[in-house]
């Protein structure tokens, strides 16, 4: 059987990134509809060497096999009502259903089994943010070793938070900047980012405390605090963990390399992240990865700056910081529990 799919949000930048992504599976497809806002007419898409028009009116959704969900604001739950109307599956990827028990939080992991067979008959699946998915691959891995008692992150967004309407304005604000000349208006972070930062802006911490409460119970303890940064894509995430029993530092990082999707950085001379620095840097300035830079592109969280933390005692305290590229670590997913819903491998 081939399938049919309803991508809304198809110009936005998940909508994009989920288009690149699908372009590289072999997934036997009959159709792919691209809804977005009014704003879009004119555009197109491309998808295997065929270019699409962008609908910028819902289309009938009875008959397709799959509606995925990348559109902002209150507009997500009625496309999400009227996808159950017409009796299709849906999966939304905005946080719009974060608050609903009944609708499965779907994070698909190692072991297979009764959850992903569930998952793939359910009307309904809601996609955690990316945040979550980062760092629930940290939390999965040292719980069974460890357990987490209390999670503590700072994370720092990028521009590319708000799409390319966040871009756009980061440029425009640097270029103004540089050549003093006067500044745009104020873009979609509320106040200017260039050559600044935001405390309290960037992710929305509610739907990752949300989200990560679902997913390992409330007796987790976390704490989560977002500060927009002026850099155009990636997130960064500065975790402290308290465990519920020691470990050795040696053993922790044996269980983060073996977690699927979760890479570690080692650290020291001609370590940038990913990227070999050059050697004329003088002894002990070494940046210590990974960095944004080195994760964009990447389905994988690269973990790195292991050390512990005083603040607990020895052993059940650590430090880690996170590098991912949202848009990448939430398409892929998103891909996974479509083939999962579908049937496909």
């Amino acid at each position: 059987m081939r399938r049919r799919l309803v991508v809304f949000g198809i110009t936005g930048q998940l909508g994009r990134e989920l288009l690149e992504r699908l372009d590289e599976r072999g997934w036997p497809l009959d159709e792919v509809v691209g809804v977005a806002s009014p704003d879009s007419v004119g555009e197109t898409f491309e998808l295997r060497g065929e270019v699409f028009d962008v609908a910028s009116e819902w289309p009938a959704l009875k008959g397709h096999d799959l509606v995925i969900v990348c559109t902002r604001g209150g507009a997500a739950l009625e496309i999400v009502r009227e996808a159950l109307r017409a009796g299709v599956p849906c999966l939304d990827c905005t946080g719009a259903l974060v608050d609903r028990p009944e609708v499965p939080l779907a994070r698909l992991r190692r072991a297979s089994g009764a959850e992903d067979e569930a998952l793939a008959e359910a009307p309904l699946l809601a996609l955690p943010s990316p945040t979550t998915l980062a760092w629930a691959r940290v939390l999965e891995a040292l719980s069974e070793a460890a357990g987490v008692r209390r999670v503590v992150g700072t994370v720092l967004s990028s521009a590319g938070l708000h799409g390319r309407s966040g871009l756009a304005s980061l440029s425009e604000e640097s270029i103004a900047l540089f050549n003093q000349s006067e500044t745009p208006e104020t873009g979609p972070a509320g106040q200017p980012v260039a050559f600044d930062v935001i405390p309290g802006g960037g992710v929305d911490t509610a739907r990752v405390r949300q989200e990560l409460a679902r997913l390992f119970g409330t007796d987790l303890a976390v704490d989560v605090f977002g500060v927009q940064v002026p850099t155009f894509v990636g997130e960064g995430s500065a975790l402290s963990l308290e465990l519920d029993r020691p470990i050795e530092r040696d053993a922790l990082v044996e269980r983060l390399t073996a977690a699927e999707g979760l890479v570690v950085v080692p650290e020291g001379p001609g370590a940038r992240g990913l990227e070999v620095v050059p050697e004329s840097l003088e002894e002990g300035a070494w940046p210590a990865g990974p960095t944004l830079r080195d994760a964009l592109g990447s389905g994988d969280v690269l973990v790195g700056r292991i050390e512990p933390a005083p603040a607990w005692p020895a052993g059940q305290g650590f430090r880690l910081w996170l590098a991912t590229d949202p848009l990448r670590l939430a398409a892929e997913q998103a891909l996974r529990l479509a083939a999962l819903r579908l049937g496909l491998d």
